[in-house]
C-alpha cells in the first residue's frame, strides 16, 4: 500500500474548505429567505385583510410615496379572505388609520406590490399597540382583468337595453319621435298662418310699444335726478320712521296691553308731579312769609350772615386739618445691661413740614421708683416716754409712660420740648442724608432723688434702610453709672414708621363735628 502524495493531499483539503465555504453561503442564504429581510429588531408586524391577493407573494414590496418601507412575511387563508402579515420598519410611523392599496406596477407583470399611507394624528402608532391591534382596515384593491371583463360585460348589456328601448320609441307608431315631429311641424304652420293674416296689427302694437317706450325713456331721462332724490328721501324717512317705532316699543311694550300699562302709568306719575307742585308752592310760600328755618335764613340777614360765618369757619378748619400728615411710629429696643425690652407706640400730626406734635406710649421693664416716708410713734410701758421713728422706702412700679411733644424744625435741625416718659424734658435731632439717619438727643427726668444724681440723658440713632423699616442704638442714662437696675444701659432695637390716612379721616370727622358744634352754639 502506497501512501498519498502531497498533491493529492492538497486538492483534497481544496475540495474541502470549498466544500465548507459553500454551506455555509448556503445556510446564511437559507435563513434570510427564510425569515425575511427585515429581523424582529429592526421591524415591527402589521396584518390587513384582503378579498384578493392576486400577484403578492413573499416579500412583495411595501413603500410609501415609492419608497420600500417593508416587506409580505406570510399570506394565510382567514375565512373567505386572505389575511396578509407584513413587517414595516420601526422609523416609519404607521398609524391606526393608515391605508394599503394593492396595485400593478408593471402591466406585463403579474407582480403586485402594496402602497401605504402613514396615516394622521390623533391616530395612535401602530408600533405602540399589542400585536393582536395591529390590524390595518383601510385596504384599496387594484382592479384585476375578471373583475375589469365582468364590469365591461354589465355595461355591455345595459347599453344593449338603452339601444332596444330607443329603437321601439323611434319606430313605434304611438307617442313615437316621427308623430312628435310631424305635430311640431303642423304648429309652426298654423302660426305662420297667423302671423301673415294678422301682420298689419302686429307692426302697428309694435309701433306704439317702441313709441311709448320712447316717451317712457324720455321722462325717466328728464326726471332720473329728480326720482333718485324722491328715492333717496322715501329711504331715509323709512329709516327715521322704523327707529321712532323702535323706540316707542321699547318705552311702551311689543303689545297693547304693556301700551296700557304704560299710559295708566304715566297719569299716575302725572298725578305725583302735580302734587308735588303744590307741596313745594306750599313750601315756597311759607319761605317766603319767613316760616321756619329756611324762610329765616332767607328773611334775617344777621341770621344769614352767621351762618355763612360759621360754614366759612369749619370750611377753613377741615381745610387745616385734611392738609395735615399723620405719621404711626411702632419701636422695640432691647437693654443690653438690663436684659430686657421695652415697646413704644407713637403718633406723630405735622401740620406743616417745619412743625409737628408727637405722643408716645412707652412701657419700661424696669419700672419707677417711689419714695415713701413713714413716721411711726410708739410709748414705752415702763418709763412712759414716747419714741417716734422715720422710714424711708424705694418702691419700683411697672406703669405706662406717655411722651407728649412739641418740635420744630430749621433746616436739618430739629428742637423738641415737652413731656418725656411721663417727666419734662428737650430734645434735638440732626438729620442726615434726606432724613434716611437721624442723631437724637433727649434730656428729660430732673428729680428723681433717690436714684440719679443727674437728670437722665439719652443719646440714640435711627437709620431708615428701608422706606418704612429703620434700625436704632444707643445709650441712655449717661451721666449716671448708678446700677443696671436705673442707671446707665445700652439698646439695640428696630422699628416701622408710615402713614396712616383712616387716623387723619378720624380726626378730620371729629374736628367738623366739633365745628359743627360750634357753628350751633352760635345760634
Amino acid at each position: 500500500m502506497t501512501a498519498p502524495s502531497k498533491s493529492g493531499v492538497s486538492r483534497a483539503l481544496a475540495v474541502g474548505l470549498l466544500v465548507a465555504v459553500a454551506g455555509g453561503v448556503f445556510l446564511v442564504a437559507f435563513t434570510f429567505f427564510r425569515k425575511g429581510g427585515l429581523s424582529a429588531r429592526d421591524s415591527y408586524a402589521v396584518t390587513a385583510v384582503f378579498d384578493d391577493v392576486t400577484g403578492l407573494s413573499w416579500k412583495s414590496r411595501v413603500q410609501v410615496a415609492g419608497i420600500q418601507v417593508g416587506e409580505v412575511t406570510g399570506i394565510e387563508l382567514s375565512g373567505e379572505k386572505a389575511r396578509v402579515t407584513m413587517r414595516i420598519k420601526n422609523d416609519i410611523p404607521l398609524r391606526a388609520n393608515a391605508c394599503l392599496t394593492k396595485r400593478f406596477p408593471s402591466a406585463l407583470l403579474p407582480d403586485a406590490l402594496l402602497e401605504a399611507s402613514v396615516g394622521s394624528a390623533p391616530a395612535p402608532l401602530l408600533s405602540e399597540l399589542p400585536d393582536e391591534r395591529r390590524e390595518i382596515t383601510c385596504v384599496r384593491e387594484a382592479a384585476n382583468v375578471a373583475k375589469l371583463m365582468e364590469s365591461l360585460s354589465n355595461i355591455a348589456g345595459d347599453i344593449r337595453v338603452v339601444s332596444a328601448d330607443l329603437a321601439k320609441t323611434v319606430g313605434g307608431t304611438q307617442g313615437s319621435v316621427r308623430e312628435i315631429i310631424e305635430n311640431l311641424t303642423s304648429v309652426t304652420r298654423s302660426v305662420d298662418r297667423l302671423l301673415d293674416a294678422n301682420s298689419s296689427k302686429v307692426s302697428g302694437i309694435l309701433s306704439n310699444t317702441e313709441a311709448l317706450t320712447g316717451e317712457l325713456r324720455a321722462v325717466a331721462a328728464k326726471d332720473a335726478t329728480r326720482y333718485s332724490s324722491i328715492a333717496k328721501n322715501v329711504d331715509e324717512a323709512a329709516q327715521k320712521l322704523n327707529r321712532i317705532l323702535a323706540s316707542v316699543e321699547g318705552v311702551v311694550g311689543p303689545d297693547q296691553s304693556e301700551l296700557k300699562d304704560s299710559v295708566q302709568g304715566a297719569r299716575q306719575a302725572l298725578q305725583k308731579l302735580n302734587k308735588t307742585l303744590d307741596d313745594v308752592q306750599s313750601v315756597t310760600s311759607k319761605v317766603a312769609a319767613g316760616q321756619g328755618v329756611a324762610g329765616k335764613l332767607l328773611v334775617d340777614e344777621q341770621l344769614g350772615e352767621k351762618v355763612g360765618m360759621a360754614a366759612e369757619s369749619v370750611s377753613d378748619y377741615v381745610n387745616r386739618i385734611a392738609a395735615w400728615q399723620l405719621f404711626v411710629n411702632i419701636r422695640s429696643e432691647y437693654l443690653v445691661n438690663y436684659g430686657g425690652t421695652r415697646a413704644y407706640f407713637g403718633v406723630t400730626l405735622m401740620p406743616k413740614p417745619d412743625k409737628y406734635y408727637i405722643l408716645e406710649l412707652m412701657t419700661d421693664p424696669r419700672g419707677y421708683n417711689t419714695v415713701i416716708s413713714e413716721t411711726a410713734t410708739t410709748v414705752n410701758q415702763t418709763t412712759g416716754a414716747a419714741v417716734t421713728t422715720s422710714t424711708v422706702r424705694s418702691i419700683n412700679e411697672q406703669r405706662l409712660a406717655l411722651t407728649a411733644m412739641f418740635g420744630k424744625r430749621w433746616g436739618d435741625l430739629v428742637a423738641r420740648v415737652g413731656l418725656i416718659e411721663s417727666s419734662g424734658g428737650v430734645g434735638l435731632d440732626y438729620l442726615l442724608f434726606q432724613d434716611r439717619l437721624k442723631l437724637s438727643a433727649n434730656i428729660y427726668g430732673w428729680t428723681r432723688p433717690t436714684v440719679d444724681t443727674w437728670p437722665r440723658t439719652k443719646l440714640w440713632f435711627d437709620w431708615r434702610f428701608l422706606p418704612n423699616v429703620y434700625l436704632t442704638g444707643g445709650v441712655e442714662n449717661v451721666m449716671n453709672n448708678y446700677n443696671f437696675g436705673s442707671g446707665r444701659d445700652y439698646f439695640i432695637g428696630a422699628g416701622v414708621y408710615f402713614s396712616d390716612q383712616d387716623l387723619r379721616a378720624l380726626l378730620v370727622g371729629s374736628g367738623g363735628a366739633a365745628a359743627g358744634a360750634a357753628a350751633g352754639s352760635m345760634k
